[in-house]
């Protein structure tokens, strides 16, 4: 009888071992997948973000770029959600909202302390800020003698060679307007027909219209371009890679890309915490100190040091910076997309 009982013991401890493995393999197969930006942007999101949030949460996150929004929209319209979690430009945040793309963030899982409430919407929260910005090529400029403002840039005479700026309305049309006088706190609402007046002066220079981030920091490094309106990270890694150009912060246009979750998502609650996460000061300063793009969270710059905030324009020269107007972007932005592109084919 003793061994009968020991026996049914043995087979029910086994039994129970079972089930709790069992338990931790479904937990640990459990999947987030995440979109983002591709390259840089997912390499450097995988060690600050990606693998620890996967350690923290015993889940899988799976990776899909780059940000397609042609496919977001053809997947919510089909009814098939394949992902999760996507890293948007912050006014597609608010755009994709109002044809019903996005869940409405959870700010009860969602801490919002210390973010900038221009870049909170009901639908997205910004992960990370990077500059429209003045970059140059060394031969061609000193650090004391480059293009310090967007007249500079248009100004071909003072500072010689071609030019290139994004094939995008967004940040264009802020950086014509400085160049032609508006002051920062006057930006908006955006005087469209002036800052188109002002880029008819710079066109006949611009040897090219960028698309891709990498395109610009190449222009500049083969002195193709000796100016451009281009993404900080993307020059200062070019920068760190031995090419010669370098970022002018003064005037630059300060942009964010945001968090949302696509309507309809298998992992919503996950997904919410996921973007909490990510949100947090220590997160946020971990992925600054890896790429040049600024947290939005505001308690992560003291954990940054005094080089890494000079290297983001996070010191000093930040006052000397303009936050787009997400909100102006995001109802205007159809109607100017379409003049811009127009206006280029001219």
């Amino acid at each position: 009888m003793k061994k009968i009982l020991t026996g049914i013991l043995c087979l029910g401890l086994i039994l129970n071992l079972t089930g709790c493995g069992s338990k931790t393999a479904t937990t640990a197969t459990k999947e987030l997948v995440v979109v983002d930006w591709g390259g840089n942007y997912t390499d450097v999101s995988k060690k600050a973000r990606y693998e620890p949030f996967e350690k923290k949460y015993n889940v899988k996150i799976k990776i899909v770029s780059p940000t397609d929004y042609g496919k977001f929209k053809a997947m919510e319209q089909s009814g098939n959600i394949e992902w999760d979690v996507v890293n948007v430009d912050a006014d597609f945040a608010i755009r994709g909202a109002k044809d019903n793309l996005f869940e409405k963030l959870d700010y009860n899982v969602i801490k919002t302390d210390g973010v900038d409430k221009k870049f909170i919407s009901d639908y997205g929260i910004a992960s990370e800020t990077f500059a429209v910005a003045i970059s140059y090529n060394t031969n061609s400029f000193t650090a004391a003698n480059h293009p310090t403002t967007w007249s500079d840039v248009w100004d071909t005479k003072k500072f010689p060679g071609a030019r290139s700026f994004q094939k995008f309305a967004e940040g264009t049309l802020e950086a014509a307007l400085l160049a032609d006088g508006v002051k920062p706190d006057k930006l908006y609402p955006l005087d469209v027909d002036r800052a188109f007046a002002k880029l008819d002066k710079i066109k006949p220079s611009v040897k090219s219209w960028w698309t891709s981030g990498a395109q610009a920091p190449q222009l500049l490094a083969t002195g193709e371009v000796t100016a451009a309106a281009a993404w900080n990270g993307r020059v200062l890694a070019a920068k760190k890679q031995g090419s010669p150009v370098d970022v002018e912060y003064n005037q630059a246009i300060i942009l964010a890309d945001s968090w949302v979750v696509p309507k309809g998502s298998k992992n919503k609650d996950l997904a919410m915490k996921f973007i909490n996460y990510c949100t947090t000061a220590e997160t946020q300063a971990e992925f600054s100190k890896l790429v040049d793009y600024g947290p939005t969270n505001s308690k992560a710059l003291p954990l940054l040091s005094e080089e890494i905030k000079t290297r983001l324009g996070k010191s000093t020269s930040s006052a000397k910076q303009t936050v787009a107007d997400i909100k102006w972007w995001a109802d205007n932005f159809n109607a100017v997309d379409a003049r811009f592109q127009k206006w280029l084919l001219k």
